[in-house]
């Protein structure tokens, strides 16, 4: 097996980052000892279930090693190492078991930041180059991966007044390019933040530009001080909680949030909310 293994790991190198790639393949790894899998010709849907059975990890490492099983298992039909009937029986035992063990598991809503918190983080670092770089990711939702990479040909205002961020696909997790728009709560929050970042970017690297470790451990000390639980990350929570709250599209969040597929972005963020739904229904009925 590990002929498949290391073909397979060469694959990933063309789409993964490296932290993916070590993950997916020491997750793989812990799947073939485990089953004792000697071969392809040993593979079949109850090794699944044999894995599951005998591992003791918690519900969402299970899910992080079915993902690898699978993209695992795709390759090798793919590459015509196992014939399609086969692959379909995997994948349905994949799916099975992620339905069982999605069941079992707790699910861990990422929590936006109120407006007050904002506001406090905001003050507590006003004048500082912080504050431009906590405004940026509020009001972009971009990774800490991709704010790295970020220069000021990335920015353009439109026509009607907004500002976009470029990203090309080498400065995306999964190297997909997006477009990004800046905007907040409201209308007003968002061409406020604009002309700030406007003045801002006009000097990029003074205004923006710091290690990821100093970058984090102040943010971290911030929290402490604050004592108010945030990160780098609850700002692109935020962000894209707003863009939920008026009115985008699911396909449409996922696209400016650069999630890997839309259900992700549903369960992650698309929860209930009689106020929210008491709103949209208002709003169609002034329209109509």
């Amino acid at each position: 097996m590990d002929r498949f293994i290391e073909a397979w790991k060469k694959n990933l190198e063309k789409t993964k980052g490296q932290k993916t790639i070590d993950s997916y393949v020491r997750h793989m790894k812990k799947f073939i000892n485990t089953t004792g899998l000697n071969s392809i010709e040993d593979l079949n849907p109850t090794a699944i279930y044999k894995y599951i059975d005998n591992t003791n990890l918690k519900p969402s490492s299970i899910l992080a090693h079915l993902s690898a099983a699978k993209h695992f298992f795709k390759f090798l039909h793919k590459r015509n190492y196992i014939d399609k009937d086969l692959y379909v029986e995997l994948e349905k035992a994949i799916e099975d078991v992620r339905e069982e063990v999605n069941v079992r598991k707790t699910p861990v809503y990422p929590r936006a930041l109120t407006k007050e918190e904002v506001e406090n983080i905001l003050n507590a670092v006003k004048g500082k180059k912080y504050e431009k770089i906590y405004t940026l990711f509020l009001y972009s939702g971009i990774r800490l991966i991709e704010f790295e990479s970020l220069n000021q040909k990335c920015f353009y205002l439109d026509k009607s007044g907004i500002l976009w961020i470029k990203l090309e696909p080498h400065m995306t997790k999964r190297h997909k390019g997006r477009l990004v728009p800046i905007l907040g709560a409201s209308k007003q929050e968002t061409y406020n933040a604009t002309n700030k970042l406007l003045k801002w970017i006009e000097n990029f690297e003074d205004n923006f530009r710091i290690k990821r470790g100093i970058l984090q451990v102040y943010t971290d000390r911030l929290s402490k001080r604050l004592n108010i639980d945030f990160s780098i990350h609850s700002f692109r929570h935020t962000y894209i909680t707003n863009l939920v709250n008026q009115g985008f599209p699911a396909e449409v969040v996922k696209e400016f949030a650069g999630h890997s597929n839309v259900r992700l972005t549903i369960d992650t963020y698309y929860k209930y909310s009689q106020r929210r739904a008491e709103e949209l229904v208002r709003d169609f009925m002034e329209k109509t």
